[in-house]
């Protein structure tokens, strides 16, 4: 009898703790109330985050100071450079406009190959779609095909932001971090050393 309601205890206790150790659930904020204006206002903050030529300052001036980032790459550099998430952002995004946008993927082509084929032009604002606070502009790009010379593929990337007040002040995207780049051997080989 014990021994039943040992094991009775035990599988309420786990799924009592199950809630606390899934993910969060990204969800617009508790009772919002936005209008179609506000909501259309949000797009246009993380729409100018991805405009063409825009400036380092009119970059950082879009982002609250209680700034959240959810990339893990991007968090890794804040805490290797001891920064929190709004001065790291700061870092990044104070200078001067990179080719093809932020995170160098935006409208951008991600590299051509050499002097061959020009990548078709991207399209930073493919789909953009908002729900309160949440706005998610999902990117259009083209990449090398690494199987085919002087060929491109189209890929879709996101960046979902939470906008409050008319600031940025959460950030989500399909970010990860990657592996350093192998030291000679081809492509996707595994480092000397590892996996022979």
């Amino acid at each position: 009898m014990s021994m039943k309601l040992s094991m009775t205890c035990g599988a309420a206790l786990v799924l009592l703790a199950a809630p606390a150790l899934a993910q969060q659930v990204v969800a617009p904020a508790a009772g919002c109330t936005a209008t179609p204006a506000q909501i259309e206002a949000n797009k246009k903050v993380a729409m100018e985050f991805f405009r063409p030529g825009i400036s380092g300052p009119d970059r950082v001036a879009l982002a609250d100071p209680s700034y959240t980032q959810h990339n893990p790459a991007f968090k890794k550099g804040a805490a290797e450079a001891k920064l929190g998430d709004y001065d790291y952002f700061k870092s990044r995004f104070g200078g001067p406009p990179r080719a093809g946008g932020p995170g160098g993927g935006a409208g951008g082509s991600g590299g051509a190959r050499g002097a061959g084929a020009t990548p078709p032009a991207g399209n930073p604002y493919e789909i953009v779609m908002a729900e309160c606070d949440l706005v998610t502009v999902i990117h259009k790009n083209s990449r090398p095909d690494p199987t085919a010379s002087d060929a491109f593929y189209e890929v879709f990337t996101f960046d979902t932001f939470r906008v409050r007040n008319g600031k940025l002040v959460e950030h989500w995207d399909g970010a990860v971090i990657n592996p350093p780049a192998a030291s000679g051997g081809a492509p996707g080989a595994p480092p000397p050393g590892r996996g022979n």
